[in-house]
């Protein structure tokens, strides 16, 4: 009685609304377009321009043995407590509302300004590369033209909002309509890159490179293949061939590569409505993250001796100089990244699959838009249900099993991010260190990991899935993820400080745009605590209770 009495004075209501009516490739989609299949062609730019020294095949393989602790760990709490909510609702009941409200409020924070930050992409380096592409090579001055105002302040954020507001509207639509929108994308994503390795593979580096040449002089440097190379090497230190495995370049890139599964704990937020979960999860999370690995291990092989080792090291250093160091001579769009989409017009004069290439690539952000406002919606849904934040944004519409005011002040929220985005370097400055904050989080996580088997004995040992109280050598397996997964997060957050991605210094975006975003959430919740209590409502009785379904 002592339950259901807390469950009525607490919660917002006696059951969230929500259905169970995801599948298991439903939430593998969500997981892997938070990670980005295509964003694969991006690799070849990032990779050489800011670890130079690094092997950038073996980034996503490194990335991979250092992501799988924490998709362990995560995994487990999504089976031990599969509620809305994730690791919100696993923090606060292993330790207080407040840290679990605080991490998880920053955490949402920090990923909706991922929203802004690759919504320009489509703008940019999708729609834009294609009539630059085209324009090239049909030496139509107009698309070029057209190519470089895309480009443009006001441009960029118009494009970026409309595929914003799009996205916002596809989450409100239907929960059913937006797990089928990333499934399919994943699909095509797959089909897309299947293409591109045919039309390299049949192509080679000598048509690469014959093609470079020839349209050499219609682009901005008038250089050649081999002058590219040249230039890097001699004035910018691009690496001379294929750098080696094993050195501290390739191991700190890393963390670089391990960016790039972010999104691997995606079904964890909205666990409470995935069907068979213990069966899914494992499918979403793990199945996720390893063919994400698989798949971008392959099209990176393919891309780089597609393009020729030296060549795709000189073009980054060459990018790199441009965009951060003012460098003119850039043989390229203004200071777009040599993407290996972009650059498929040396590959193929085909407009079809020069399209596919890269509008592929800006699909590709659009529907992670879409993935990132259905996840992080159920957080805010999640915070309103356990009466943290108004109960309204836990009201799930009849029609669309969709909590649609949380997913409107998402997009709205997605929205003003893109606005800052379009006219200020904070939010790009933000994600080139924002993903620290993320480790941060993952680092109280895995510190909840550690704990909880022994903080919240009752938690633990009422599991009726064997997989959450399973034990090795008498230590609980979540206990041992926890511990793997604190120290690949703290070495992670040490990876991300050393390159100066972005031109800004780490610490000014720790102090300025990540740490205060903690401190908000706990000032919220401060206060949110003080009201709650004038009302007759303790948000400390949280701790003791799991939401119901």
């Amino acid at each position: 009685m002592a339950a259901s009495k807390a469950t009525g004075s607490i919660f917002a209501r006696d059951a969230t609304g929500l259905v169970k009516q995801i599948s298991g490739l439903d939430a593998m989609g969500m997981v892997v377009t938070q990670m980005g299949l295509l964003y694969v062609f991006n690799v070849v730019a990032f990779t050489p321009g800011f670890y130079p020294s690094a092997n950038p095949l073996a980034v996503p393989l490194v990335g991979l043995l250092l992501v799988l602790p924490i998709v362990g760990m995560y995994i487990i709490f999504s089976i031990a407590m599969p509620r809305t909510g994730g690791d919100y609702v696993w923090t606060s009941r292993t330790f207080t509302p407040g840290i679990g409200f605080t991490t998880n409020f920053a955490l949402t924070l920090i990923v909706v300004s991922v929203v802004a930050s690759v919504a320009p992409w489509i703008g940019d380096w999708s729609i834009a590369q294609l009539f630059y592409d085209l324009g090239i090579l049909q030496h139509n001055a107009s698309y070029i033209s057209f190519a470089n105002y895309l480009q443009g302040t006001t441009p960029t954020f118009e494009v970026s909002a409309i595929f914003v507001i799009i996205a916002g509207l596809v989450v409100m639509a239907s929960s059913k309509l937006a797990a089928r929108v990333v499934k399919y994308w994943t699909f095509i994503s797959i089909a897309i890159g299947l293409i591109f390795i045919v039309t390299v593979l049949s192509a080679g580096v000598s048509t690469f490179a014959s093609n470079y040449n020839a349209y050499a002089s219609s682009i901005n440097s008038n250089m050649t293949y081999d002058q590219v190379i040249a230039t890097g090497q001699s004035q910018f230190g691009a690496y001379n061939g294929v750098p080696p495995v094993l050195s501290y370049a390739t191991l700190y890139s890393g963390a670089l590569g391990l960016l790039g599964y972010l999104g691997f704990n995606s079904s964890a937020y909205f666990a409470g409505e995935v069907r068979q979960n213990r069966r899914n999860q494992v499918i979403a999370q793990l199945g996720g993250t390893i063919l994400y690995a698989a798949f971008v291990t392959i099209m990176i092989a393919v891309e780089y001796f597609g393009e020729g080792p030296k060549f795709v090291n000189a073009m980054a250093a060459l990018w790199t100089a441009a965009a951060y160091g003012g460098y003119t001579n850039y043989p390229y769009l203004a200071t777009t990244p040599p993407l290996a989409s972009g650059l498929s017009m040396f590959w193929t004069h085909n407009p079809v699959l020069i399209a596919l290439f890269t509008l592929g690539f800006g699909m590709t952000a659009f529907v992670m838009d879409v993935s990132i406002f259905f996840t992080f919606t159920r957080n805010l849904f999640a915070w309103s249900f356990d009466r943290v934040v108004p109960t309204a944004f836990a009201t799930v519409n009849s029609k669309t099993r969709t909590p649609i005011y949380a997913a409107a002040i998402m997009t709205v929220a997605g929205l003003v991010y893109t606005y800052i985005a379009s006219y200020t370097s904070f939010v790009a400055d933000l994600f080139s260190y924002g993903t620290a904050g993320e480790f941060i989080v993952f680092a109280i996580v895995s510190i909840a990991a550690i704990i909880f088997p022994y903080r919240r004995k009752d938690l633990f040992s009422s599991s009726i899935e064997p997989t959450a109280t399973k034990k090795i050598g008498g230590i609980p397996l979540i206990t041992i993820f926890g511990v793997m997964s604190l120290i690949v997060s703290l070495v992670t957050i040490y990876a991300i400080i050393l390159p100066q991605i972005g031109g800004v210094s780490f610490w000014t975006i720790f102090f300025e745009g990540i740490i205060p975003t903690f401190v908000i959430g706990a000032v919220l919740y401060a206060i949110i605590w003080a009201v709650r209590r004038r009302q007759g409502i303790n948000l400390g009785l949280l701790q003791k209770e799991i939401p119901p379904e």
